[in-house]
């Protein structure tokens, strides 16, 4: 009986261990993904931040101009996805 009680007991434990460790396991790469969102959102928004200041030069040099139209494909990468 004893060795009955002993092995569900040693049972229930190796459950909780998995169990457990598969929570913190998911929590740990939820937080991940959530943390590289929030990069992805800022990372947009310094583009388009500087994309604007651009913008309000009087008169833009034609490196401005440049700089304007590769921060632009920067952004539609990003927003497609595929940074």
């Amino acid at each position: 009986m004893e060795k009955h009680l002993s092995a569900i007991g040693a049972t229930i434990a190796l459950l909780t261990a998995v169990v457990g460790g598969t929570i913190a396991i998911e929590n740990r790469y939820a937080k991940s993904a959530e943390v590289k969102t929030q990069l992805d959102e800022y990372y947009a928004k310094q583009l388009k931040l500087r994309i604007l200041e651009i913008d309000l030069k009087a008169d833009p040099t034609p490196a401005d101009r440049a700089l304007r139209q590769y921060l632009l494909q920067e952004l539609n990468k990003d927003n497609g996805g595929s940074r």
